[in-house]
C-alpha cells in the first residue's frame, strides 16, 4: 500500500512540473492533427492575383477565411486587403463534388475587389466550386467562373457593366475550417 501511495505522489509531483496541463496538451495535439496548418484561398481576377492565408485554427467570431453552416446552405467567405469573396453552397449536407451558381438563378454577390462588386447577374455569368476534399471539418478544392461588375448601386435599379467580363481563374482553397 505504501508503494502505491509513493507512486501516486510522484506522479502528481512530476505532472505539476509540466509546462502545459494534460488537458491543454491533449487539446493542442487534437488541434494540430485537425487543421493547425494554414488555410488558403487564392485566385486570379482578370489576371490580378488575390490570396488569403490564415492560421488553420481560427474561431468563429474572429476569422478571415471560413466556411459556415446555416439553415439550408453553407457559406464560404474570405476577407483580404483587396476585398471579400463569398460563395453559397446550396445544400443541407456539404460533400465533395461540384457546386455551381449561374446568373439565371437571380442576382448574387460573390466578390468585392478593390471596391468593385462582382455579381452573377446575366445568364452567361457563373461561378463553380468543386470540393475535392472534406476531411476532419476542413474543405479543399478549386473554383472558376465569369461575373459581371456592378457599376452603380441604385434604388430601385442597379447598373451593371459588360456581361461576364470579370474572369475568375486558378481558384483554389485549401484546409478551410467548416463551422457547424
Amino acid at each position: 500500500m505504501k508503494f502505491y501511495l509513493i507512486v501516486a505522489a510522484t506522479t502528481i509531483l512530476f505532472s505539476s512540473c509540466l509546462k502545459q496541463s494534460i488537458p491543454d496538451a491533449m487539446l493542442a495535439s487534437k488541434e494540430s492533427s485537425t487543421g493547425g496548418s494554414a488555410a488558403t484561398l487564392s485566385y486570379e481576377l482578370n489576371g490580378n492575383p488575390v490570396k488569403i492565408s490564415v492560421d488553420g485554427n481560427q474561431n468563429l467570431n474572429s476569422y478571415r477565411l471560413r466556411c459556415e453552416k446555416s439553415v439550408g446552405f453553407y457559406v464560404l467567405s474570405g476577407l483580404s486587403s483587396s476585398g471579400e469573396t463569398t460563395f453559397l453552397f446550396s445544400t443541407d449536407s456539404l460533400t465533395t463534388g461540384k457546386y455551381t451558381y449561374t446568373g439565371s438563378y437571380g442576382n448574387m454577390f460573390f466578390i468585392s475587389y478593390n471596391g468593385q462588386n462582382e455579381y452573377a447577374h446575366y445568364p452567361s455569368d457563373n461561378l463553380s466550386f468543386t470540393i475535392t476534399s472534406y476531411d476532419k471539418g476542413h474543405i479543399s478544392g478549386s473554383f472558376s467562373g465569369k461575373l459581371t461588375p456592378l457599376i452603380t448601386a441604385g434604388n430601385p435599379n442597379n447598373t451593371y457593366g459588360t456581361p461576364s467580363s470579370v474572369i475568375i481563374t486558378n481558384g483554389s482553397f485549401q484546409n478551410v475550417k467548416v463551422f457547424y
